[in-house]
Parts: C-alpha cells; structure tokens; sequence
C-alpha cells in the first residue's frame, strides 16, 4: 500500500487513516455503514467487542508525505473485507472500502477527502 497526501492534504493539517481488516460478514456489514467520525471515537471498544472479528492499524500522515507499507505490515490472517477510514476536518462518510486486496493499491489523501485505486506499475 502506498500513501500519498498532497501538499494541502486536510486542508493542509496532518490525516490519520486507519486500515480496518474484517474477517467476518457480520463485523463486515456494522462497521461499514459507520461513518470515519464514528469509527474514530468507537474503534477501541469496537476492537474489544469484536476480537476475533476486526483489526486495524493507524497511521498519521503529514500533507506532502508519502508512506509505503509492505503487505506483511498488515499480517498473514484471511480477510472478507478492508476499509480504511481518514480522519478529516471536513463533513463526510470519509471511509472507502477496499475491493482489490491483491497486489499494489493507492490511497490518494486530498484537500477535503480521499480516493483508493490500484497502483499501476511498469
């Protein structure tokens, strides 16, 4: 995964994203109809609730910056779903879900939200 917040990413303020690993449907299905705000402020009794069903890693990324995480940053377990959240002072969902979890993928940080593709490579 690789991680490019542009120059006034976050109206120019530092973004935490948060990668959401799901293992099973019904943990998939609650936790992708929160919004990134309620994510944000429920994610530890969430993972306490729901062991067994979720795991996440933050980060904080600085605009300008660029972060390249390995696939084994996130472990070896079987998935059925990853959402990743960004914290950003605008209004809005802020989540994406990711549907390609194999090979490379971009998550593009903008002014006021976010974007997940796959990464080209030549």
């Amino acid at each position: 995964m690789t991680v490019i917040a542009s120059e006034g990413a976050n109206l120019n303020t530092p973004v935490a994203l948060d990668v959401v690993l799901l293992r099973d449907e019904a943990t998939l299905g609650m936790v992708s109809t929160l919004p990134a705000s309620k994510w944000f402020s429920s994610r530890a009794d969430l993972a306490k609730t729901f062991p067994e069903g979720l795991s996440y890693r933050s980060m904080e990324i600085a605009p300008g910056q660029t972060l390249k995480l390995p696939a084994d940053a996130f472990g070896a377990s079987r998935v059925v779903g990853v959402l990743l959240f960004a914290d950003y002072l605008t209004t809005g969902e802020h989540r994406v879900r990711v549907d390609q979890m194999q090979g490379e993928i971009l998550v593009q940080l903008g002014a006021r939200s976010f974007s997940v593709s796959a990464l080209k490579t030549e």
